[in-house]
């Protein structure tokens, strides 16, 4: 049950609607439900996404990897988490597939139905919709989690929606450790630097320090070294370095366990000195 709403009713849905839940695109799209609207026993996480310039709303850890994936690839331009499925639609696809529709507990009022996430994503010159419910290996022995993602299913089918389900434990683990790792180090919009414009200063400053130079060690090593050459807090290379595979100016092998001991010789440059937009990046 909504923290905002005392009870779910068709009023309460209404109003809901009349917010704009589930409609807009980049930073005005809201979801259907935030973390504060819902009692979760789980975990929730509230990150703050670059690509698409708003704070999104994740009630899982499951949820928030699948994020960190969708917004890490090339073809991803919006991401839209807890988006809502016409009623009128699942109502009628239960009765079709022979499964019961979900009701808000102690309720008569059938569930706005949500899918995880809606990825938009650039193919051909044009935007497709792309669906994706998360799970975890044991929700699969649930027989009524099992009907809901049938009925997700069939409704995505009929609004021409590629469906994908995603299991949280058969996800790339290392891919998303270190996928953490690098967004970790973005800057939160009111985060404050030493001074304006100080990372962008030292991007640009390590682009053209790897470029000039071939460094025989490890990334740590390089980057402790930075930090003594530039009289800078220890730490800062290494947050510097993050930004820049954060901004593909810089990329690795994702699926090494352990990027910071990896050689210098396996991070590429993929931007010019004094130029830090990626060559043929996002």
């Amino acid at each position: 049950m909504s923290r905002g709403i005392k009870k779910w009713t068709e009023a309460a849905i209404a109003k809901l609607l009349d917010e704009g839940r589930g409609k807009g695109r980049g930073r005005t799209y809201m979801p259907w439900v935030y973390i504060t609207d819902l009692y979760s026993e789980g975990r929730t996480h509230e990150p703050y996404s670059h690509k698409t310039g708003r704070t999104h709303q994740l009630l899982s850890d499951g949820e928030r990897d699948a994020f960190v994936m969708l917004e890490w690839a090339h073809d991803v331009v919006d991401i839209w988490e807890q988006y809502p499925l016409p009623r009128e639609l699942s109502l009628d696809f239960a009765g079709q597939i022979g499964v019961r529709h979900p009701y808000y507990p102690g309720t008569h009022v059938p569930t706005v139905m949500t899918l995880d996430f809606v990825a938009v994503k650039a193919a051909n010159g044009k935007e497709v919709e792309e669906a994706f419910s998360v799970k975890v290996q044991e929700d699969l022995n649930d027989p009524k989690v099992v009907e809901r993602l049938e009925l997700e299913r069939a409704m995505c089918q009929a609004l021409g929606m590629p469906y994908r389900l995603l299991i949280k434990e058969r996800m790339p683990h290392v891919k998303l450790r270190n996928l953490h790792w690098i967004r970790d180090a973005q800057l939160d919009p009111d985060a404050i630097e030493p001074f304006p414009g100080f990372y962008e200063d030292h991007k640009a400053r390590m682009v053209q320090d790897i470029a000039a130079r071939r460094f025989d060690g490890p990334l740590v090593d390089y980057c402790a070294e930075y930090d003594r050459r530039y009289s800078v807090e220890s730490g800062t290379a290494m947050r510097v370095a993050r930004m820049l595979l954060s901004k593909r100016a810089l990329t690795m092998d994702l699926n090494n366990p352990t990027p910071q001991m990896a050689h210098m010789d396996c991070f590429k440059l993929s931007a010019l000195p004094g130029r830090l937009r990626a060559i043929g990046g996002a």
